[in-house]
């Protein structure tokens, strides 16, 4: 029996945790909840500092049918959003806390749960997928922050019947296409030219979806920025046109990011101007900060934007109930030391390491390791019986 409708925030109905039969043929009294649980509903998070309170954002449904499903799916995408927002980065770097504008986007539902669903929706949709960080002398061949989880994310469509088209500019493309091969996935490559003309208009009118990951946008005063404040402009293509476009057209644009200066954190603009180190000054003659303006359907802030982008081929991996979808720990190692031999350097220090922007590539084997047990373990079911 399901409890009646409990108030949440703002006045909307819920529906209330279940009741458990007490054997009387009646329900038994449920426990007490605090105030903060009789306004925002169970199970609830409270984190601290300037982190609101985030409750589970999983419907209160019978554990049967569709609905159960979906319930569950919310819960694992939740939890797997939350562990690629945990931010883990040197001193030296840029340390803010994601999470408070991964908050602001998901106050109606995961984010990796929104993309998942919308992607799905689009069954052989032609897939844009827009990565690429080089600079010239430091990573002249880009980073591994990209690439990897690019490729991740284009071998996930791919298998799931999907056109995948990747885009990136001259210098990320032996790169990529290597990564793409080491996972057994190929797709065309298309070079970025970097200034905006026809090109722009041909690949916005192509695609039904678009997906950035670590593509570095615009600011309001049209310049690109690295995370550290540093002028990219004549670097990089110019994606925002492209992204813009799509957008006119109602098309489903996605953008995944870790520092605030790539595509997507137009959607939460505000907001990161106030919490990302340089957001509102930078190392430039603009003197505008590094966060862009160009907005997108869905922004997924995290901590590392390759963990973003395996955690969406995690998502679809649920909801599809399909694990092979999603990257193994395994194949993670492998592409961190594949980087190393193609040069796609560490984005924490502009070498050629065992790491991805500063981060040991033990920990990001481990994080790829927790994201599959929660992709397994959403698979499964079991019955205890003590």
């Amino acid at each position: 029996m399901v409890a009646p409708p409990f108030e949440i925030a703002g006045g909307a109905a819920g529906t209330g945790p279940l009741q458990a039969d007490s054997g009387s043929g009646s329900p038994a009294p449920l426990p007490q909840r605090s105030p903060l649980e009789k306004k925002y509903g169970r199970p609830l998070a409270v984190k601290s500092g300037s982190r609101r309170l985030c409750r589970d954002l999983a419907d209160r449904l019978p554990p049967h049918g569709q609905g159960f499903w979906e319930s569950n799916m919310k819960i694992a995408c939740l939890n797997m959003d939350r562990l690629v927002n945990v931010a883990i980065r040197p001193q030296g770097m840029p340390r803010a806390d994601l999470g408070i504008l991964y908050d602001l986007c998901a106050q109606d539902g995961p984010v990796s749960y929104k993309i998942a669903q919308d992607i799905l929706k689009q069954p052989g949709a032609h897939v844009g997928i827009f990565t690429g960080a080089a600079v010239q002398d430091k990573m002249p061949k880009g980073e591994s922050d990209g690439p990897l989880g690019a490729a991740a994310m284009g071998r996930a469509f791919q298998m799931l019947g999907y056109q995948v088209t990747m885009y990136t500019e001259i210098e990320g493309v032996q790169g990529l296409a290597e990564i793409g091969k080491l996972l057994g996935f190929e797709a065309p490559i298309v070079v970025l030219e970097k200034e905006i003309g026809q090109q722009t208009k041909d690949i916005a009118q192509a695609l039904d979806i678009a997906v950035c990951t670590e593509k570095v946008g615009m600011n309001a005063k049209g310049v690109q920025h690295s995370v550290t404040g540093m002028n990219r402009n004549g670097m990089r293509a110019y994606v925002d046109p492209i992204i813009d476009d799509m957008n006119a057209m109602g098309k489903l644009t996605v953008g995944i990011g870790d520092g605030g200066n790539e595509i997507g954190f137009g959607n939460v603009y505000e907001a990161a101007r106030e919490l990302i180190v340089n957001g509102k000054t930078c190392a430039c003659a603009c003197n505008d900060g590094i966060v862009t303006v160009t907005k997108v359907t869905h922004l997924f802030p995290v901590a590392i934007s390759n963990w973003g982008a395996y955690v969406v081929c995690a998502a679809l991996a649920i909801a599809t109930r399909r694990p092979e979808l999603c990257v193994t720990p395994e194949e993670e190692r492998a592409m961190l030391m594949a980087s190393i031999e193609l040069e796609l350097m560490d984005g924490g220090t502009g070498l050629p390491r065992f790491a991805i922007d500063g981060v040991s590539g033990e920990a990001s084997v481990g994080c790829v390791t927790m994201i599959k047990q929660i992709v397994d373990k959403t698979l499964e079911t079991v019955e205890r019986h003590f």
